[in-house]
């Protein structure tokens, strides 16, 4: 009888071999987590570019139709618009806002006595409201600012059209008597969106020069005075055009259109905002081009 060796029956893996395969799996896996990172990176772009540009629709289509509906009334000197570059501060120490427009103007608004336009129970038969929009940096939750939560939130304010028929219709100082309406109070504000960095507007203005040839012109409300044309405060009144309190060339034109430009912040650009302070413009600049995005819409307001 003969006796087979069972040791030389048992085969297994050599160290060669299995120096090998470790090898292979640490590359697979390695592809596998570059591959799955790619696509997380991917999706959370993706996500943060449509939540930013849902941010933006919000707040474009609604200032679109206020402004398209916007009422002005000549030969009076009533101010029917007003707005102003904040010169106080919006954000965080060292990351701070570069540009934001506190904007009130009257408008026959389609969402005025709460959307219940035509109920005869609720609406009353006006049809001018006042309307305010202004740029904040608080924790849009409690309305204060904590520096943990807060957020540059947009409020838009639209005030009852009876009580602007008493106190904002017919008024010289259009801002101040919003002022006094509105309470200067956040909460009682309409909360529109978030992570709004920054708000820039520009009206067209046309108007005929001292040769009777019409022109147009551009005219950016700015906190800073770069840019041609640029104004801190531009007030529409019945009878003229101000800028920065004074008349200007264009004082007896008329405001065609306006261009709204907003930058918006991803969720991770405003949670890294809140923590890192710009140190050189180019590290600013550099830090916007990857957590923000912007937008811009071209409005034809009414022709009166």
């Amino acid at each position: 009888m003969k006796l087979i060796n069972s040791r030389r029956s048992l085969k297994g893996f050599t160290l060669v071999e299995l120096l090998v395969a470790m090898a292979i799996t640490v590359v697979l896996v390695s592809l596998t987590v570059v591959i799955t990172g790619g696509a997380l990176d991917a999706w959370r772009g993706a996500r943060n570019e449509i939540r930013a540009a849902r941010q933006a629709k919000i707040m474009l289509d609604a200032m679109g139709q206020d402004l398209e509906s916007m009422v002005v009334r000549s030969n009076n000197n009533y101010e029917w618009l007003n707005i102003k570059a904040e010169s106080r501060d919006i954000g965080p120490e060292g990351r701070l806002s570069p540009n934001s427009s506190a904007l009130v103007f009257l408008t026959a608004a389609t969402d005025r006595y709460g959307g219940n336009v035509g109920d005869s129970s609720l609406d009353a038969g006006g049809d001018i409201s006042a309307v305010g929009y202004t740029l904040e940096y608080l924790d849009p939750i409690f309305a204060d600012e904590n520096e943990r939560y807060s957020t540059f939130v947009l409020y838009r304010n639209l005030i009852d059209p009876d009580q602007t028929f008493q106190g904002l219709l017919a008024q010289e100082d259009l801002e101040q008597a919003y002022s006094a309406a509105s309470g200067g109070a956040s909460q009682g504000r309409n909360f529109m969106c978030e992570n709004i960095f920054e708000m820039t507007i520009v009206f067209m203005i046309e108007y005929v020069d001292s040769n009777d040839e019409l022109q147009r012109v551009r005219v950016p409300i700015l906190s800073s005075a770069n840019g041609a044309n640029s104004v801190g405060e531009l007030s529409i009144k019945g009878n003229e055009i101000l800028a920065d309190g004074q008349a200007p060339q264009y004082a007896n034109g008329s405001v065609v259109g306006a261009e709204v430009s907003i930058t918006v912040l991803s969720d991770t650009g405003m949670r890294l905002i809140r923590r890192v302070p710009f140190g050189t413009p180019d590290e600013k600049s550099q830090f916007l081009a990857e957590n923000s995005y912007s937008y811009t819409k071209t409005i034809v307001l009414p022709q009166l």
